[in-house]
C-alpha cells in the first residue's frame, strides 16, 4: 500500500512537471491550420511522443484534460473553441492505452472516432474520403499483433536502433488517431467548417498535412528517443514505460 501511494505521488508531480513543460512549448509555433486562425505548436510534438511513455494511460489522460483546458489562455491560436481539452485527452489516452496493450479499449475509441466522423454528411463530399488516409495506419498499428507487438516492444526496452521507428508509430497514432480525428469531428460537427465553401482547406491540402504530420510525428520520435534514452542511462526509474518493463520482469520470475 505505501510503495502505491509513493507511486501516486511521483506520477501526480510528474503529471505536474510535464503540464507545465508542455504549456510552455504551446508558445512555439510548428505549423497554421490552414483556413483558421488556429496553429499547431512545439507542445504537440513532444506530447504526441512522449506522453504515454512518461505518464501512461491514466495519468497521461490526466495531463491531456488539464493541458486541454489550459493551452488556450497560453496561446488563444491553438484554441478550437470550449471543447479544445478533448483533442489533447483522446490523444493521450489512445496513445496510453495501446502502449500498455490495451488495444481493444484504444481500438473502441478509435472506431467511435471513425463512426462520428462518417456519420457527417461532408465526410462523403467530392474527394473529402480522400483526407481519412491517415487514419488506416492508426488501425493497422493497433490492430495487426505484429505491428503492435513490435512497437510495444521496441518503447519498452528503450532499443536504441528501432525506438526512433516505434516511437513515430506511438507519435502518430496520439497525433491522427487522437488529436487529429477529435479535432476534425470538432470541426465539422461544432464549429461548421464542414460546409463547401471550406472544402478548399480540406482535400486539397492532403499532401501538406501528410508532410506536415509526418515531420511532427519524426520530430516528436527524435526527440522523444533522445529522452527515453537520457532517462535510462541516468538509471532514473520513474516513469509509466518503467512500470511495464517491471510487469515484464516479474512475469519471467513467474514462468522461471
Amino acid at each position: 500500500m505505501a510503495q502505491k501511494n509513493v507511486a501516486k505521488v511521483i506520477f501526480l508531480a510528474l503529471t505536474g512537471m510535464w503540464v507545465a513543460l508542455v504549456l510552455a512549448c504551446a508558445w512555439i509555433p510548428a505549423y497554421p491550420v490552414l483556413g483558421t486562425p488556429a496553429v499547431i505548436t512545439f507542445s504537440n510534438i513532444i506530447f504526441s511522443s512522449l506522453t504515454a511513455p512518461i505518464l501512461g494511460p491514466l495519468w497521461g489522460t490526466i495531463s491531456g484534460f488539464i493541458f486541454g483546458w489550459l493551452v488556450p489562455y497560453v496561446n488563444p491560436a491553438t484554441s478550437i473553441g470550449l471543447l479544445t481539452f478533448l483533442s489533447p485527452t483522446m490523444a493521450a489516452m489512445i496513445s496510453g492505452l495501446f502502449l500498455f496493450n490495451r488495444w481493444k479499449e484504444s481500438a473502441l475509441i478509435f472506431a467511435i472516432e471513425l463512426m462520428i466522423w462518417f456519420s457527417h454528411p461532408f465526410a462523403w463530399y467530392e474527394a473529402m474520403p480522400i483526407i481519412t488516409w491517415q487514419y488506416w495506419p492508426v488501425l493497422a498499428f493497433i490492430v495487426i499483433p505484429p505491428l503492435r507487438e513490435w512497437i510495444i516492444k521496441a518503447i519498452v526496452n528503450r532499443d536504441p536502433a528501432r525506438m526512433p521507428a516505434a516511437l513515430w508509430c506511438l507519435a502518430w497514432i496520439a497525433r491522427i488517431g487522437g488529436d487529429v480525428a477529435t479535432g476534425n469531428n470538432i470541426a465539422v460537427w461544432v464549429l461548421n467548417w464542414g460546409v463547401p465553401e471550406l472544402y478548399p482547406y480540406w482535400a486539397p491540402m492532403t499532401i501538406y498535412y501528410a508532410i506536415a504530420d509526418s515531420l511532427n510525428c519524426l520530430a516528436g520520435a527524435i526527440i522523444g528517443t533522445a529522452v527515453l534514452l537520457a532517462l535510462k542511462k541516468a538509471n532514473l526509474k520513474l516513469l509509466a514505460v518503467d512500470v511495464l518493463v517491471r510487469k515484464q520482469e516479474k512475469l519471467k520470475t513467474q514462468v522461471q
